[in-house]
């Protein structure tokens, strides 16, 4: 599992000339040059850790799209799943268990109490209620997480929410100040993550991180 920050020196020429026509293309259309970029370095990065993983060069990674727009590894047991927001953006890995991961700035979110009580299984709604008045966005967002990593492990969509964290194993990172990342596995688990966080900001506190977690370059 890896939880990236945002790099624009990262977006250069020859790393751009790795990605796919169709990453390129669909980098063209986004109008705004902070969001363009964003996608260009998570898709870099991307590649980065795949080929890493598939022992070949970056513009050889077989990533191909599912008509549902999902993207998957064509020809390779492997999986893996991708969400950036809020300047990071997660890649988790998986040796053919089905996963899903998702990254969520925690910030206010006006009418979290209605997608609660709507959307949330019983658990995530009694954490909300019992949480306090400060401490409920934080709260909102680590299941909100859950639950899309959950969605994205089914190869899902949102008429799925109610039922998908039925036969999914979750686990949340609460590490990064300010942000609420999760990721899912199909299966009983309990499974093993390894959180590598890519953040040269974090560099202080690598002595003090969690056990199962390290700084990655």
């Amino acid at each position: 599992m890896y939880l990236v920050k945002f790099a624009s020196d990262t977006v250069t020429a020859d790393r751009v000339a790795t990605l796919s026509d169709d990453e390129r293309k669909r980098a063209a259309r986004i109008r705004s040059l902070p969001h363009r970029n964003e996608f260009l370095a998570t898709r870099i990065q991307l590649r980065d850790l795949l080929s890493a993983a598939l022992g070949c060069p970056p513009a050889a990674v077989p990533i191909l799209r599912k008509p549902g727009g999902k993207l998957h590894l064509a020809g390779e047991e492997m999986e893996f799943s991708l969400s950036h927001s809020g300047g990071w953006f997660a890649v988790a890995l998986s040796a053919g268990q089905p996963v899903g991961v998702d990254v969520e700035p925690i910030r206010p979110l006006e009418g979290m109490a209605e997608i609660v009580s709507e959307f949330f299984p019983p658990a995530a709604r009694a954490d909300f209620t019992a949480a306090r008045l400060d401490e409920r966005s934080t709260v909102f967002f680590r299941w909100w997480t859950r639950i899309e990593a959950a969605v994205k492990a089914a190869d899902g969509g949102l008429d799925d929410v109610s039922g998908c964290l039925e036969g999914a194993w979750c686990e949340s990172c609460d590490v990064v100040r300010g942000l609420a990342v999760a990721v899912a596995v199909r299966g009983r688990g309990p499974f093993e993550v390894a959180w590598n966080i890519v953040d040269p900001a974090l560099s202080h506190r690598k002595d003090a991180l969690p056990v199962g977690y390290s700084l990655a370059g």
